[in-house]
């Protein structure tokens, strides 16, 4: 295991061994009033009204989430800077040699739906948690 012991990260939640991402929407220091969402075809919906189907989320409050932790954490970023990080726009560029009319509109729209900032790129967030004894992975900084 990459920790020395388990860090309970949550009541009954432990970060056991290796990276823990957190994904969340809101600010670092926002609590919203229906923190558990579930969105289907665009729209919010109850959220075990499609199983597997609806996109689910949640508004984390982070800075309550790390302020104990025995293990270090990456800053919070945003989600379309932690998909650029990732090389989502060069894998966007490869995979749309191979498109043309619709399906490469779809495409395009995808990209910017997930990364630009107006839309879900700054709206979602997520912070990785990892052992002391390593540095912040892949897209996240320290």
């Amino acid at each position: 295991p990459l920790l020395e012991k388990p860090v309970e990260i949550a009541p009954g939640c432990l970060l056991e061994s290796g990276l823990q991402v957190l994904p969340g929407g809101g600010a670092i220091d926002m609590l919203a009033p229906e923190t558990l969402q579930a969105v289907y075809e665009h729209g919010i919906t109850e959220f075990l009204s499609a199983p597997g189907l609806a996109d689910l989320s949640a508004h984390v409050d982070f800075a309550a989430l790390v302020s104990n932790l025995a293990c270090k954490h990456s800053r919070l970023t945003p989600q379309g800077v932690l998909l650029e990080r990732l090389g989502i726009t060069a894998r966007a560029q490869a995979l749309a040699k191979r498109l043309s009319g619709m399906a490469l509109d779809q495409h395009i729209a995808a990209h910017k739906r997930l990364t630009h900032p107006a839309e879900m790129g700054n709206l979602f967030k997520a912070i990785a948690l990892y052992p002391s004894t390593t540095h912040a992975p892949a897209g996240f900084t320290e």
